[in-house]
Parts: structure tokens; C-alpha cells; sequence
């Protein structure tokens, strides 16, 4: 399978720009077939954050104690996960355009030695702000827009937060930050058809659309009668031929990979704790305990997260099977997350 024109196009900048992340990125087919890990890091630095939105993934790892990540262990991981050959980190929160040191964050992953994403809320994104994070190496943000501008600001808790998101839109486009734009789909966004509306409107600038299933995770744990099932996903992914959108069960850079857990996508929370994926509370080691890369070949001998696994979005209910076993096991946990030999997997 080839990739897309917007990953060749992409791929094809990244060479001029940064070499020593093209570098590992082309080496990325190779490792795929030893069925080695090629994730991009969900970095989860710092939980505080402006908004409160309805969705949280990380409301409850925002109630743990204990130590919590530094710029030196930030370090330390880009190190590790620079040996392995991995060549993408996300820094997530929380929201990072309130972080005090996010300028020593993105030092200490390595702008020349990494794809350096961010995810936001779009607040604090001004065309100043844009331009400093062009400045100092960060390649892309994560914009999440939910909607239009009403159902949208109620999602996010903030009024004006849909426009402020627009405005950056086009800050980003001027200055030559990349976009993502994230979209949440719940069950009452595809059935009102405002997904359709919604991506209709963001067609003008361009950007691409990642689509999001909801999760019955964090603050939306009592939500489930938003969480879609498999007509709505079809739906959904009917809508890639039409616009420009994509979502975790698409083809990534050539490849199918189903659930793309500790293949091409994980999560480190703020407390160190490596995750399969952001909304699978479920840790599989500790970076203050274990090397990275223990813990992702732990990861990926694990059955459900394995290259032989022939499972789609496991937190959602793409797979019932996983859904209906190992996640009532979460919410009967008395830690969060939960340590991986607390589940019973088979």
C-alpha cells in the first residue's frame, strides 16, 4: 500500500528541514517488518490545562500523587526512544501553551533529531505564539475543534474557544505551522450530521481532519450513550473519500496497522507511567523504573497490542471482545492505571 500525497508531500519537507529525523523515518519499513515499534510518543508532560472539557482522557491521572515528569526525564526518553530509531514525540498535557518550560521540553527531545507535535486546545494559539513555535522546532499542533461554533464552545467549557480556534487556522497557514485537526466524534455529533457540517466548514483551509472516537475514558466515563458502534464507524469511515480526514484505523504511512498500540502510537503520562494508548489506562511500565524500550517490547508481545493481532480500536468498541473483558477490569481497579499484572488478559 503507498502512501498518501499528503504523506509523500510531507515526508518529502521533512528531508530538507530535518535530516536526522528523515533519517530513522525512512528506516521505518524495515522496522515494520521486523515487527518493531515506529509509535510517535504521546508525551502527557504537565496536566495543567485552561479548559475542562467533557471528553478528558486525563482527568483521573490529574488526581494520582507521586513524582512527576522533568525536563531531564523528558531528556532521558528522547534519548532512549532516539537509540530505538523512533522519530516522533507529541507533547501533550494538560494544555502546553501554559507550560512555563516548554521551550526546555522541546530542547530536550531534540528539534533536529525529531517530528515534534503538539496538542492544543487553540487558546493561547495567536499569531505571535505561532510563530515562536515555529522558531523553536515544533513541526505541527493538534488543534481540537468539536463541532461548530456552539456545540463546540459547550464541549470545551469556554466560550470563544471555536473562534479562537479559526483565527489560528489561518496563523498557521501564514507562518508555516502544520495542523491536525482533532475532531471527537461522539454518537450525537454523526447523527445530527453536524460532523458533515463541521467538515464541510474547515474544507477551506485545507487541513486535515483526524477523527477521533470517543472514549468511555477519564470524564467521560459516564457517557457511554456516546460512544458509536459500528454502523457510525462505517459512516465515518466512508466520509475519507470525500474530505480530508483520517482516523486511527486508517492506513499510516503505507501500512495497515489495525490498533496502532505501541506500533505506531502510545502514550507516557505525566507520572511515567507507558500506556498502550491514551485511552487505555493501563500501564504496561514505568519510565522511572525501566527503560523505554523494556517496556514497549512488553507491549508488543502482549497479545491484544502485537503486530499478529488482528484487533481495530480497542479502547472504543470497534472489538468487543477487548472491550467487554479487559476494560470493566479498569473500572473495578483500585489504582490507576492499572499495572499490567493486575489484568487478566486471556
Amino acid at each position: 500500500m503507498k502512501m498518501t500525497l499528503r504523506e509523500e508531500k510531507n515526508r518529502g519537507k521533512l528531508q530538507d528541514r530535518k535530516p536526522l529525523a528523515y533519517a530513522k523515518i525512512i528506516k521505518h519499513p524495515d522496522r515494520i517488518k521486523e515487527k518493531k515499534c515506529v509509535a510517535l510518543i504521546q508525551l502527557q508532560y504537565n496536566y495543567t490545562c485552561n479548559f475542562k472539557c467533557k471528553h478528558c482522557a486525563i482527568e483521573r491521572f490529574k488526581q494520582q500523587d507521586g513524582r512527576l515528569l522533568t525536563v531531564a526525564d523528558v531528556k532521558k526518553i528522547a534519548d532512549q526512544a532516539d537509540a530505538m530509531g523512533l522519530a516522533s514525540i507529541c507533547i501533550s498535557g494538560g494544555e502546553p501553551l501554559i507550560f512555563p518550560d516548554l521551550k526546555q521540553v522541546v530542547d530536550a527531545i531534540g528539534p533536529q533529531r525529531f517530528v515534534i507535535s503538539m496538542d492544543t486546545n487553540g487558546w493561547l494559539l495567536t499569531e505571535e505564539k505561532v510563530k515562536w513555535l515555529v522558531d523553536i522546532g515544533v513541526d505541527r499542533i493538534h488543534l481540537s475543534i468539536d463541532g461548530l461554533e456552539s456545540n463546540h464552545n459547550m464541549f470545551r467549557g469556554a466560550s470563544g474557544s471555536w473562534k479562537k480556534c479559526v483565527e489560528a487556522l489561518d496563523h498557521c497557514r501564514k507562518h508555516g505551522l502544520g495542523v491536525i485537526i482533532n475532531i471527537v466524534a461522539t454518537k450525537s455529533l454523526v447523527t445530527s450530521g453536524e460532523l458533515v457540517k463541521q467538515l464541510d466548514f474547515i474544507a477551506q483551509f485545507g487541513q486535515h481532519a483526524s477523527i477521533i472516537f470517543a472514549k468511555a475514558t477519564g470524564a467521560f466515563e459516564d457517557s457511554k450513550d456516546e460512544i458509536l458502534n459500528s454502523k457510525d464507524i462505517a459512516f465515518i469511515q466512508s466520509l475519507h473519500s470525500k474530505y480530508n480526514t483520517s482516523t486511527h484505523l486508517s492506513p499510516n504511512c503505507g501500512y495497515e496497522f489495525g490498533c496502532m498500540c505501541f506500533k505506531r502510537h502510545m502514550s507516557i503520562t505525566a507520572h511515567g507511567d507507558v500506556l498502550p494508548c491514551p485511552w487505555i489506562p493501563i500501564s504496561m511500565g514505568n519510565i522511572f523504573k525501566e527503560d523505554l524500550e523494556t517496556i514497549i517490547n512488553r507491549g508488543l508481545s502482549n497479545k491484544w497490542f502485537s503486530y499478529d493481532s488482528k484487533f481495530s480500536c480497542l479502547s472504543g468498541n470497534c472489538d468487543m471482545t477487548f472491550y467487554k473483558k479487559i476494560m470493566p477490569q479498569i473500572d473495578k481497579a483500585d489504582t490507576y492505571p492499572v499495572d499490567w499484572k493486575k489484568i487478566k488478559w486471556d
